[in-house]
This record gives structure tokens, C-alpha cells and sequence, in this order.
């Protein structure tokens, strides 16, 4: 009998270590495909993102009949994409709580405002083609920014895992890296 319970008890342990296993395996694969929708959403919230920065440049080279194109595309598209943010980040608590039921109960949360403002921006320049864009251009900057900053935090690959990956960037100034490239061999 004695034999028979120091099987069972072992028996028992395996079986209890394996659903553990199994239970932390099921879960890593849970948050790993969850990390992985949210980085192919913020992929398509960032290409919108700077559709809508780079049309709102002064100086941009986008046609006018092509900017607008634009312009609409990411209108609908940053519209659909706030939706779709709802789903990786409901609401938080707040003062709308009481008028607004279910999924829209509560806040937006801060990760999905840097896509209802370019929404937003969109539409003002689809709306006023002539107005100048300056102080529109810096807002949409600062809401990239922070929208970069948010979804990082929220993916959690802070540093990059290749060596060279992590070294600082020399410079953006095209004409600068020419002249150094036309000075090269």
C-alpha cells in the first residue's frame, strides 16, 4: 500500500509540474501573440501618423490632387484604427462613465489620443486645403512622439538586441552626409 502511494504522490507531482509548464507555456504564447497584433496595429497607426505629418509639411512635394488622396486615406484610416485600439486598450475609469455605456464607458486611453488628433488634423486640411499648417505640423510631431513613446512602453522592447543596433545616429542632414560620401574613395 505504502508503494502504491509513493507512486501516486509521484504521479501527481509530474502531472501537477506539466500543467504548470503548460499553463506558463500557454500564457507566454498568449502575451507573445498579443504583442505581436499590437506592433502590426501601431505599424499601420505610425505609416498614418506620418502621412498626415508629412502633408502637413509647408514645403511638402506631394501634389495637391495626391495630397488629398492621402489626406482622405488616413482620415478613414486613422478613424478605424482608434476602434481597433479599443480592443488591445479598453477605457479607463472616468467622469464620461455615466453618459456613455460598455466599450465607450469611462476614458480614452492616452496611447489612442495621438490618433484621434491626427484623425482630427486630417480633416481640418482636407477641409481648409489653404491654411497654414505650421503650428498643425508641431502638434502632429509632438503626438507621433508620444504615440512612439506609448506603444514602445507597451511592446516592451526598450533596447535594441544587436550591438551595432544600439549606437547613436550620426546625423539627418542630407546635405551634409553627401558631401562627406562625395569625399570618400
Amino acid at each position: 500500500m505504502d508503494e502504491w502511494l509513493a507512486w501516486a504522490g509521484t504521479a501527481a507531482s509530474i502531472f501537477i509540474t506539466a500543467a504548470g509548464f503548460y499553463m506558463g507555456w500557454r500564457r507566454y504564447q498568449g502575451e507573445s501573440l498579443r504583442s505581436r497584433d499590437v506592433a502590426a496595429w501601431a505599424d499601420r497607426a505610425i505609416t498614418m501618423l506620418l502621412t498626415v505629418e508629412l502633408c502637413a509639411k509647408p514645403d511638402t512635394p506631394i501634389a495637391a490632387d495626391e495630397r488629398s488622396k492621402r489626406l482622405t486615406d488616413a482620415y478613414f484610416a486613422l478613424s478605424a484604427l482608434t476602434e481597433q485600439g479599443r480592443l488591445f486598450f479598453p477605457n479607463v475609469q472616468g467622469r464620461d462613465g455615466e453618459r456613455a455605456r460598455d466599450t465607450y464607458a469611462g476614458l480614452r486611453p492616452k496611447l489612442l489620443d495621438p490618433l484621434v488628433v491626427g484623425h482630427k488634423a486630417a480633416g481640418r486640411m482636407l477641409a481648409r486645403p489653404g491654411e497654414d499648417s505650421r503650428a498643425l505640423l508641431v502638434l502632429l510631431l509632438e503626438q507621433r512622439k508620444t504615440f512612439m513613446t506609448l506603444v514602445q512602453k507597451e511592446i516592451g522592447r526598450r533596447r535594441a538586441a544587436a550591438k551595432d543596433s544600439r549606437k547613436g545616429g550620426e546625423t539627418s542632414d542630407l546635405d551634409g552626409l553627401i558631401e562627406r560620401a562625395g569625399q570618400r574613395p
